[in-house]
């Protein structure tokens, strides 16, 4: 970019030379002047560039560069006196750069437009597949060889708060493309109208055209459509590969059951359903899937949500306790054994196993488990658990530790023998069980804690005297890392504050855990810490690290800064 541009100046320049060549000035301006001139233009532009930052190819752009601005002013001054005052001179440099700006950034762009250009119709409109509709159009403008050309992009990217508007274009668009299969379909709405408009019949035409992606949905709507937007023909398609439906209503099944023998990802959001079995029918009728993704809603009358696949990698999960029906339970069972990745993330289910999970690999789980009394908990946490025993990869939320350290009053819980990276969200007050809960990762080998600090619940001192066996054997990387500071424990999303004043309690508590880990951890490779600089600055890390005995004589400790 840096060479580009030099020859770009030097163009400039060479265009303001054979210019000055038959328009002489009356009254040129000597020699000594115009060097002089070029020291001052120099001293300017050295003032910009960054400390420390010498290579050939700026110190040859600033010579090219300072000539240029030379030329222009001293060809257009009408005396030496004219840029006497400095800062007459910068005001004057300032307007040319922004000049020479703008002709860079035309040419750029120039360039950009004839390479794009140059590129056949087919690779062109697969490019503006992944641009939403409106801005495709824009391209029109572009040059002559774009005019229409978004007519052949083989997809529809459209969002409208009246769907009546777009009812025609659609239309339009359809029957240009009449001959050829749309590749991806995506249509977002905000009015509750939107089915009295052929909405579900345009969706039904494109599913019979052959599409391959399909997105569906509202992003503005606080509940789902109970209209049934949704067509029948969406169970049985030969080319759909990915799916996604947002706040929307679905009919029931038809009797031939469902037939999607290509999809691959399906992401079902917020659905309203009067089949309680409809996730477990469509994912029986998709043999290839991939990529599961469910965000469910209170009334959606699915009490139990299985999921039954030998083709699902990634599965998330979503059940968010905002509203809820008194007395309804839910449950999740999982069968996918070649499952490597699951998110979950639901508050309200009472009952969930996971079965057959020799594949999973990463976990990541933010949950309070149901709504039910702690023995009751205690029961769905040792079932969920028995069903990850094999994980490598624990990402786990504080709410969830929480639950956890209840539990773990009442007796051990399962262990990760096979765990090896943990990612973490401690609340300070949960610090005094981290020991306990690193006893059960006997392989684990890289940490990340992610430290909350609960103005309202500090506990006096921090002693922890137990070490677990990873610290003696695997332990390796360790990153501690200042998330924020939250206003109370217990709450399922902690509520953030304005950043405080770090006390020195605060100081107490963190650093007796960083000295926890450098005395006890044999093994240890890194250390990194990442506090906020008010934090970094309390906790006088840098001094206290010299007094603290670091077992590990190899051990690299960074101290980085981070924003909260």
């Amino acid at each position: 970019m840096a060479q580009t541009f030099v020859s770009f100046i030097s163009s400039l320049l060479k265009m303001q030379q054979d210019y000055d060549l038959p328009h002489p000035r009356q009254n040129r301006l000597n020699d000594t002047s115009r060097q002089a001139m070029r020291t001052r233009i120099n001293v300017i532009l050295q003032r910009r560039v960054t400390p420390g930052t010498s290579s050939k190819i700026l110190q040859m752009s600033l010579s090219i560069y300072t000539d240029y601005l030379e030329s222009k002013l001293m060809n257009s001054a009408n005396s030496v006196e004219e840029y006497s005052n400095p800062r007459d001179l910068e005001v004057r440099i300032h307007y040319l750069e922004k000049e020479v700006k703008e002709q860079w950034y035309r040419l750029r762009d120039m360039r950009f437009s004839d390479r794009l250009s140059a590129l056949p119709d087919t690779l062109i409109t697969q490019i503006l597949l992944y641009l939403p509709t409106k801005d495709s159009i824009k391209t029109n403008f572009l040059s002559k060889r774009f005019k229409d050309l978004w007519l052949q992009v083989p997809g529809l990217e459209l969002h409208s708060h009246e769907p009546a508007a777009i009812k025609n274009f659609i239309a339009t668009f359809l029957q240009i493309n009449r001959g050829s299969r749309l590749q991806r379909f995506k249509i977002t709405y905000n009015g509750r109208n939107v089915c009295l408009h052929g909405t579900s019949e345009f969706i039904a035409g494109v599913i019979n055209r052959g599409v391959q992606q399909l997105d569906v949905g509202s992003g503005t709507l606080k509940r789902p459509l109970t209209n049934d937007l949704v067509p029948v023909n969406i169970y049985k398609s030969n080319t759909l590969v990915s799916l996604k439906l947002a706040n929307v209503g679905m009919q029931d099944p038809p009797e031939f059951g469902v037939s999607l023998p290509c999809l691959k990802t399906m992401h079902l959001e917020d659905i309203i359903t009067k089949d309680p079995l409809i996730v477990e029918k469509l994912i029986s009728g998709c043999p290839v899937l991939e990529d599961l993704t469910v965000f469910r809603v209170f009334d959606d009358n699915v009490p139990v949500l299985r999921v039954r696949s030998l083709s699902l990698k990634r599965f998330c999960v979503k059940f968010s306790r905002a509203r809820t029906i008194h007395g309804k339970e839910y449950a999740v069972e999982v069968d996918a054994p070649g499952l490597k990745y699951m998110n979950f993330r639901d508050d309200l289910s009472d009952k969930v196993v996971v079965k057959n999970p020799s594949s999973l690999f990463k976990v990541d789980i933010d949950t309070q488990f149901g709504t039910s009394t702690l023995q009751v908990k205690k029961a769905i946490i040792c079932d969920f658990l028995k069903g990850i025993p094999s994980v490598r990869h624990m990402i786990i939320s504080q709410p969830t530790l929480e639950v956890l350290y209840s539990c773990m009053k009442h007796g051990p819980f399962t262990k990760f023998c096979n765990l090896t990276r943990l990612e973490a969200s401690f609340c300070t007050v949960l610090l005094q069980t981290l020991p306990y809960f690193l006893q059960g990762c006997p392989k684990l080998k890289h940490l990340t804690l992610h430290l909350l600090y609960l103005k309202d619940s500090e506990p006096a001192n921090l002693e922890l005297t137990v070490v677990p066996q990873c610290l003696l054997c695997t332990l390796e990387c360790v990153e501690v890392k200042e998330v924020a500071t939250v206003e109370k424990a217990g709450n399922k999303r902690a509520r953030y504050i304005k950043r405080t004043k770090v006390s020195k309690h605060k100081k107490k508590i963190w650093t007796e855990l960083v000295r926890y880990i450098l005395e006890n951890s044999l093994v240890l490779k890194k250390l990194v810490l990442c506090f906020s600089s008010v934090t970094n600055s309390v906790l006088e890390i840098s001094e206290a690290l010299p007094t603290f005995t670091i077992r590990s004589p190899g051990c690299e400790i960074f101290n980085h800064l981070t924003s909260l």
